[in-house]
């Protein structure tokens, strides 16, 4: 499609993500609830890939394709804020009903089940990616492979339609949408929503870093263009198979080392280049830095997103998850942005500097939440999960 309109494109889709997760996705979750959420911006993904593939076709008429496609990145970024925010409500949810179920605990579930979701979505992508990278091999063109791609994502949405709604139908209950519009927001008073953001903003950056500084600097020069794409694959393969591993291990020693081997794996890959002179000659050795990000991202895609449902429940929870994106999505944007003006030494010090804080600002997180716990207790009160005391018998 061209270098501007891609860029303009993605920059579009950075936006809409960060409105979306912040204005957008609590209302509308709250509303109709996290399943019939995830389907509408389920339906909104499929738009913005078909989009894509109509740009491609009709890429000789330049204006037609700027209106198609910048539509197409406004409702893949619409998408992602709802999505991702409704998605962390549905998991909240499904692990009350298991709470409830069988009185199992709840950190112990949300081990297990961010486990198991990180590695079903992260085997679909690595599918997706060499799905892709193979109809490229057998010379199918962009656009085909685009309604290919939009095709699955419908079948995927019509799968959706047996899964249980966990969303009561009571109208004198359900909170207004207005009320939720700063959900995000109000949050941000909340000391616990900074001291849980390093993991987001390390993977954030580490992944838009990785994706181009370290693709465009060192594996295309060192291994060629074509191997990117299979790089990117071991990333996802890697954090696919790790992701139940470290939802086990968090299951039964807690959630704290899982953090903290996230943010290592994280913090080697600037180590490697700021004090092992990587990576010009490393060849195939390069392999090693993908497999450190996969491993952070395991931690990211399963931990992380059992931490926020253990931090935040009840009314809290849509709001935690939208920040949960906001940070994610804010990071990955600000590293692209940086390289414009920065060194890749100085990209990767701010990669290590992220990580480093990491297991530090999640232990403090947890001070914090205990000494709420004792002093809500001394005073005969319970927290609702979104900060608000209320009496211990109400």
């Amino acid at each position: 499609l061209g270098k501007d309109i891609g860029n303009i494109g993605n920059g579009m889709l950075y936006v809409f993500t960060l409105l979306s997760a912040l204005l957008m996705a609590a209302p509308i979750t709250s509303t109709v609830g996290p399943k019939k959420s995830m389907m509408a911006a389920m339906s909104l993904y499929c738009v913005y890939v078909t989009c894509f593939a109509i740009s491609v076709l009709v890429k000789a008429q330049t204006s037609l394709v700027w209106i198609i496609f910048l539509f197409g990145s406004t409702c893949g970024g619409l998408a992602a804020g709802v999505l991702w925010t409704a998605q962390g409500g549905y998991f909240a949810s499904s692990t009350n009903a298991i709470v409830e179920a069988t009185g199992e605990d709840r950190q112990a579930v949300t081990g297990t089940l961010s486990g198991q979701f990180a590695a079903i979505y992260l085997i679909g992508e690595v599918g997706s990616k060499l799905g892709f990278t193979f109809l490229q091999k057998v010379n199918v063109q962009p656009w085909q492979a685009g309604f290919v791609y939009a095709g699955l994502g419908t079948m995927a949405l019509l799968g959706m339609m047996p899964a249980r709604d966990f969303h009561t139908s009571n109208p004198g209950a359900a909170p207004r949408p207005l009320d939720k519009v700063g959900a995000a927001v109000s949050l941000w008073r909340d000391p616990l929503i900074w001291l849980l953001s390093p993991t987001n903003l390390t993977f954030g950056f580490s992944a838009a870093f990785m994706n181009s500084y370290v693709n465009a600097t060192f594996a295309s020069e060192e291994l060629g263009k074509s191997v990117v794409t299979f790089l990117a694959a071991i990333t996802a393969l890697s954090a696919a198979m790790l992701s139940p591993v470290y939802g086990r291990v968090s299951k039964t020693v807690g959630k704290g080392p899982t953090i903290t081997a996230g943010a290592v794996c994280f913090l080697l890959i600037p180590c490697c280049i700021l004090l092992l002179g990587c990576c010009s000659g490393w060849g195939w050795f390069l392999i090693v830095l993908y497999l450190l990000q996969g491993s952070g991202r395991a931690v990211y895609e399963s931990t992380n997103r059992a931490m926020f449902a253990d931090f935040f429940t009840g009314p809290a929870t849509d709001g935690a998850f939208a920040n949960c994106m906001l940070q994610s999505s804010l990071s990955f944007a600000l590293c692209f942005f940086l390289q414009t003006a920065l060194a890749g030494t100085t990209l990767a010090l701010i990669v290590l500097v992220l990580a480093i804080l990491t297991p530090f600002s999640y232990f403090l997180a947890l001070r914090v939440r205990e000494r709420r716990r004792i002093k809500l207790e001394a005073l005969g009160l319970v927290n609702d999960g979104a900060g608000v005391e209320r009496s211990a018998g109400a």
